[in-house]
């Protein structure tokens, strides 16, 4: 059985952290999916940050009060869009995958913060990713870098 190419898109904050909301630094992360993504046979196309490109530098918020914003979810399909038409041509017969962020409000695969509540739900961005691309989700966890890359690794080293 012949194993299908690996394609990562790459939440934008993990090689770029400028741009994470009121510019949190995770010194060890950029550095540690690097040096991971390295030892495996995949393309990365690092995504752009729809908040960071709406907003530019800003405070941190919940989904619910990024769903709020006049104009943002029409960005995103837009930005979607842009991303499906770039990257057509690159995907075809490959494995995606989507490395987000764990609790974004776009970028999470599985749980946001909606008010004070921790909820089950994926990102803004993921969800309209989703709407034009069939891929498999990975949270990295900015809290827990050792622990997301292991979980990276393994994931990536599958199939």
């Amino acid at each position: 059985m012949i194993k299908k190419e690996k394609f990562v898109f790459l939440a934008h904050c993990l090689l770029n952290q400028l741009t994470r909301a009121e510019r949190s630094f995770t010194p060890s992360a950029t550095p540690g999916i690097l040096t991971l993504l390295k030892d495996f046979p995949v393309f990365v196309y690092q995504l752009p940050c729809p908040e960071y490109l709406f907003l530019g530098e800003r405070e941190k918020r919940t989904q619910d009060v990024w769903e709020k914003i006049p104009g943002f979810r029409d960005f995103l399909s837009s930005l979607a869009s842009e991303v499906e038409r770039r990257v057509k041509e690159l995907i075809k017969d490959k494995e995606i995958i989507f490395i987000g962020i764990a609790r974004s409000p776009c970028c999470s695969a599985g749980k946001v913060y909606r008010g004070e509540k921790l909820v089950e739900g994926k990102g803004l961005w993921v969800l309209e990713l989703g709407k034009r691309f069939n891929f498999s989700i990975i949270d990295f966890d900015f809290k827990d870098v050792d622990g997301s890359l292991e979980k990276i690794r393994s994931f990536l080293g599958k199939g």
